[in-house]
Protein backbone atom coordinates (compact mmCIF):
# COMPACT_ATOMS: atom_id res chain seq x y z
CA UNK A 1 0.00 0.00 0.00
CA UNK A 2 2.81 2.32 1.20
CA UNK A 3 4.29 1.58 -2.35
CA UNK A 4 1.43 2.36 -4.18
CA UNK A 5 1.54 5.73 -2.39
CA UNK A 6 4.89 6.87 -3.43
CA UNK A 7 4.02 5.54 -6.75
CA UNK A 8 0.93 8.20 -6.82
CA UNK A 9 3.08 10.82 -5.39
CA UNK A 10 5.77 10.40 -7.60
CA UNK A 11 3.33 10.18 -10.58
CA UNK A 12 1.71 13.44 -9.37
CA UNK A 13 4.83 15.28 -9.00
CA UNK A 14 6.41 14.52 -12.50
CA UNK A 15 2.96 15.17 -14.09
CA UNK A 16 3.09 19.04 -12.00
CA UNK A 17 6.63 19.28 -13.62
CA UNK A 18 5.68 18.26 -16.88
CA UNK A 19 2.31 19.75 -17.91
CA UNK A 20 2.62 22.89 -15.83
CA UNK A 21 5.81 23.73 -17.24
CA UNK A 22 4.33 23.15 -20.65
CA UNK A 23 1.59 25.40 -19.53
CA UNK A 24 3.76 27.87 -17.75
CA UNK A 25 4.98 28.86 -21.39
CA UNK A 26 3.34 31.68 -23.06
CA UNK A 27 3.84 33.39 -26.60
CA UNK A 28 4.75 35.90 -28.48
CA UNK A 29 8.28 33.97 -29.29
CA UNK A 30 10.23 34.27 -31.75
CA UNK A 31 13.14 36.74 -33.46
CA UNK A 32 12.03 40.17 -34.57
CA UNK A 33 14.67 41.96 -36.20
CA UNK A 34 14.25 45.37 -37.68
CA UNK A 35 15.43 48.48 -39.32
CA UNK A 36 14.43 52.12 -39.91
CA UNK A 37 11.64 52.65 -42.95
CA UNK A 38 12.96 53.72 -46.15
CA UNK A 39 14.31 57.42 -45.71
CA UNK A 40 14.30 57.36 -42.39
CA UNK A 41 16.36 57.15 -39.32
CA UNK A 42 17.16 58.20 -35.55
CA UNK A 43 18.40 61.29 -34.19
CA UNK A 44 19.40 61.62 -30.59
CA UNK A 45 20.41 64.49 -28.41
CA UNK A 46 21.41 64.03 -24.68
CA UNK A 47 18.07 63.76 -23.65
CA UNK A 48 15.84 62.53 -26.86
CA UNK A 49 15.44 59.94 -29.09
CA UNK A 50 13.51 60.75 -32.32
CA UNK A 51 12.68 58.16 -34.73
CA UNK A 52 12.79 59.40 -38.17
CA UNK A 53 9.87 59.87 -40.34
CA UNK A 54 6.95 60.46 -37.84
CA UNK A 55 3.68 59.08 -38.06
CA UNK A 56 1.79 61.15 -35.91
CA UNK A 57 2.06 60.51 -31.88
CA UNK A 58 5.09 60.38 -31.39
CA UNK A 59 5.95 57.44 -33.30
CA UNK A 60 8.54 57.38 -36.47
CA UNK A 61 8.61 53.93 -38.94
CA UNK A 62 10.43 50.90 -38.61
CA UNK A 63 10.33 47.77 -40.68
CA UNK A 64 10.57 44.13 -39.87
CA UNK A 65 13.72 42.81 -41.63
CA UNK A 66 15.04 39.59 -42.69
CA UNK A 67 15.53 37.21 -40.16
CA UNK A 68 12.22 37.86 -38.18
CA UNK A 69 9.30 35.12 -37.17
CA UNK A 70 7.54 35.86 -34.35
CA UNK A 71 4.70 33.91 -33.93
CA UNK A 72 1.15 34.89 -31.78
CA UNK A 73 -1.55 34.35 -30.61
CA UNK A 74 -4.67 36.43 -32.94
CA UNK A 75 -2.64 36.53 -36.05
CA UNK A 76 0.71 36.59 -37.54
CA UNK A 77 2.94 35.02 -37.88
CA UNK A 78 5.17 38.08 -38.21
CA UNK A 79 7.43 38.05 -41.42
CA UNK A 80 10.43 40.33 -42.68
CA UNK A 81 9.26 42.84 -45.05
CA UNK A 82 6.08 44.43 -42.79
CA UNK A 83 7.00 48.15 -42.95
CA UNK A 84 3.81 49.41 -41.04
CA UNK A 85 5.70 49.29 -37.82
CA UNK A 86 5.89 52.35 -35.63
CA UNK A 87 8.01 52.77 -32.83
CA UNK A 88 7.93 55.61 -30.24
CA UNK A 89 10.02 58.75 -29.59
CA UNK A 90 11.60 58.91 -25.61
CA UNK A 91 10.55 60.60 -23.50
CA UNK A 92 7.28 58.88 -24.70
CA UNK A 93 4.77 56.05 -24.31
CA UNK A 94 5.85 52.40 -23.01
CA UNK A 95 3.01 51.01 -23.65
CA UNK A 96 3.01 49.43 -27.67
CA UNK A 97 6.53 51.14 -27.38
CA UNK A 98 6.69 49.34 -30.84
CA UNK A 99 3.66 47.92 -33.05
CA UNK A 100 2.97 46.42 -36.35
CA UNK A 101 -0.57 48.30 -37.47
CA UNK A 102 -1.56 45.04 -39.80
CA UNK A 103 -0.81 42.93 -36.50
CA UNK A 104 -3.02 44.27 -34.16
CA UNK A 105 -2.84 41.88 -31.60
CA UNK A 106 1.08 41.68 -30.90
CA UNK A 107 2.23 44.38 -28.88
CA UNK A 108 5.84 45.36 -27.46
CA UNK A 109 6.01 47.18 -24.60
CA UNK A 110 9.36 49.00 -23.25
CA UNK A 111 10.52 48.32 -19.67
CA UNK A 112 13.95 49.55 -20.02
CA UNK A 113 16.81 50.89 -22.02
CA UNK A 114 20.46 50.56 -21.29
CA UNK A 115 22.50 50.66 -19.25
CA UNK A 116 25.36 52.31 -20.19
CA UNK A 117 28.70 51.77 -19.00
CA UNK A 118 30.56 53.94 -16.44
CA UNK A 119 33.27 55.01 -18.37
CA UNK A 120 32.70 58.76 -19.78
CA UNK A 121 36.41 58.92 -21.15
CA UNK A 122 35.88 58.55 -25.26
CA UNK A 123 38.67 57.17 -27.33
CA UNK A 124 39.94 59.50 -29.47
CA UNK A 125 41.10 57.41 -31.97
CA UNK A 126 39.77 54.66 -34.28
CA UNK A 127 41.32 51.82 -32.86
CA UNK A 128 39.42 48.67 -31.81
CA UNK A 129 41.34 47.49 -28.61
CA UNK A 130 40.02 51.06 -26.66
CA UNK A 131 37.43 50.75 -24.37
CA UNK A 132 33.80 51.73 -25.07
CA UNK A 133 32.22 54.32 -23.53
CA UNK A 134 29.20 56.24 -22.74
CA UNK A 135 28.82 60.36 -23.74
CA UNK A 136 27.47 61.13 -20.09
CA UNK A 137 26.74 59.49 -17.07
CA UNK A 138 23.41 57.50 -16.84
CA UNK A 139 23.24 57.64 -20.90
CA UNK A 140 22.02 54.35 -21.75
CA UNK A 141 23.98 54.47 -25.09
CA UNK A 142 27.22 52.42 -25.65
CA UNK A 143 29.73 54.08 -27.85
CA UNK A 144 33.01 51.36 -28.78
CA UNK A 145 35.55 52.55 -31.56
CA UNK A 146 36.50 50.21 -34.29
CA UNK A 147 39.44 50.09 -36.77
CA UNK A 148 36.39 52.23 -39.21
CA UNK A 149 34.96 54.37 -37.11
CA UNK A 150 32.20 54.02 -34.17
CA UNK A 151 29.71 51.28 -33.04
CA UNK A 152 26.78 52.92 -31.22
CA UNK A 153 24.31 50.20 -29.23
CA UNK A 154 21.59 51.00 -27.19
CA UNK A 155 20.18 47.82 -25.00
CA UNK A 156 16.37 47.64 -24.81
CA UNK A 157 14.32 45.42 -23.38
CA UNK A 158 10.50 45.00 -22.43
CA UNK A 159 6.99 42.75 -22.59
CA UNK A 160 5.74 41.33 -25.83
CA UNK A 161 1.74 40.70 -25.48
CA UNK A 162 -0.96 38.88 -27.53
CA UNK A 163 -4.26 37.77 -26.80
CA UNK A 164 -3.35 35.05 -24.64
CA UNK A 165 -0.02 35.87 -22.61
CA UNK A 166 2.76 37.63 -22.52
CA UNK A 167 6.86 37.23 -23.03
CA UNK A 168 9.61 38.88 -22.60
CA UNK A 169 11.73 40.58 -25.78
CA UNK A 170 15.59 41.95 -25.38
CA UNK A 171 18.23 42.80 -27.65
CA UNK A 172 19.99 46.23 -29.01
CA UNK A 173 19.39 48.84 -31.71
CA UNK A 174 22.19 49.65 -33.36
CA UNK A 175 24.30 52.06 -35.95
CA UNK A 176 27.61 52.76 -37.26
CA UNK A 177 29.41 56.37 -37.80
CA UNK A 178 32.01 55.54 -40.40
CA UNK A 179 35.35 57.57 -40.00
CA UNK A 180 33.54 59.53 -36.53
CA UNK A 181 35.46 58.74 -33.22
CA UNK A 182 33.29 58.81 -29.76
CA UNK A 183 34.87 61.65 -28.57
CA UNK A 184 33.70 63.56 -31.52
CA UNK A 185 29.79 61.82 -30.48
CA UNK A 186 30.44 62.69 -27.45
CA UNK A 187 31.82 66.77 -28.25
CA UNK A 188 28.98 66.56 -30.74
CA UNK A 189 25.69 65.81 -28.17
CA UNK A 190 27.69 67.71 -25.35
CA UNK A 191 29.08 70.65 -26.85
CA UNK A 192 27.20 70.75 -30.22
CA UNK A 193 30.21 70.94 -32.35
CA UNK A 194 29.56 69.82 -35.98
CA UNK A 195 29.94 66.65 -37.84
CA UNK A 196 29.25 66.88 -41.14
CA UNK A 197 26.10 64.88 -42.33
CA UNK A 198 25.78 63.38 -38.63
CA UNK A 199 25.68 66.25 -35.95
CA UNK A 200 24.78 69.89 -35.61
CA UNK A 201 23.81 71.84 -32.56
CA UNK A 202 23.89 68.64 -30.32
CA UNK A 203 21.74 66.07 -32.22
CA UNK A 204 23.27 63.25 -34.38
CA UNK A 205 21.03 61.67 -36.92
CA UNK A 206 22.06 58.42 -38.63
CA UNK A 207 20.26 54.83 -39.76
CA UNK A 208 19.46 52.08 -37.17
CA UNK A 209 18.69 48.28 -36.94
CA UNK A 210 18.09 46.27 -34.29
CA UNK A 211 17.75 42.82 -33.20
CA UNK A 212 15.40 41.18 -30.42
CA UNK A 213 14.68 37.73 -29.29
CA UNK A 214 11.30 37.32 -28.22
CA UNK A 215 11.17 34.06 -25.45
CA UNK A 216 8.35 32.53 -23.32
CA UNK A 217 8.45 33.04 -19.51
CA UNK A 218 7.04 31.24 -17.21
CA UNK A 219 3.61 32.32 -15.30
CA UNK A 220 3.51 32.82 -11.74
CA UNK A 221 0.41 30.35 -11.25
CA UNK A 222 2.40 27.75 -13.09
CA UNK A 223 5.47 28.52 -11.38
CA UNK A 224 3.91 28.01 -8.06
CA UNK A 225 2.10 24.53 -9.37
CA UNK A 226 5.94 23.62 -10.81
CA UNK A 227 7.59 23.68 -7.55
CA UNK A 228 4.85 21.93 -5.94
CA UNK A 229 5.88 19.15 -8.13
CA UNK A 230 9.25 19.41 -7.50
CA UNK A 231 8.24 19.34 -3.91
CA UNK A 232 6.98 16.54 -4.17
CA UNK A 233 9.54 14.46 -5.90
CA UNK A 234 11.90 16.12 -2.90
CA UNK A 235 9.77 14.93 -0.09
CA UNK A 236 9.62 11.04 -1.57
CA UNK A 237 13.45 11.48 -1.93
CA UNK A 238 14.08 12.22 1.46
CA UNK A 239 11.27 9.54 2.43
CA UNK A 240 13.65 6.94 0.36
CA UNK A 241 16.89 8.37 2.20
CA UNK A 242 14.95 8.09 5.77
CA UNK A 243 14.53 4.56 5.48
CA UNK A 244 17.69 3.37 4.52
Amino acid sequence: MRSLKKQLYLVAGIVCFGVFTGAASATPVGILNLTNCTGGGVTVTATTIDWLLPVGGGTGCIASDTGTNVTFTGGGPLLPGDTTGLIHDLPGSLTDFMLFTDQPNLHFDLVSIGPGVVNTVCAATLNQNLASCSVAAGSAFILTPTSTGTAVALAANGIARDTTGSSAWLGNYTTQFPGITPAQIQDAILHGTTIPGFCSAGACTDTYSGSFSVTMTPEPASISMVLFGVAGLIGIGRKRFNKK
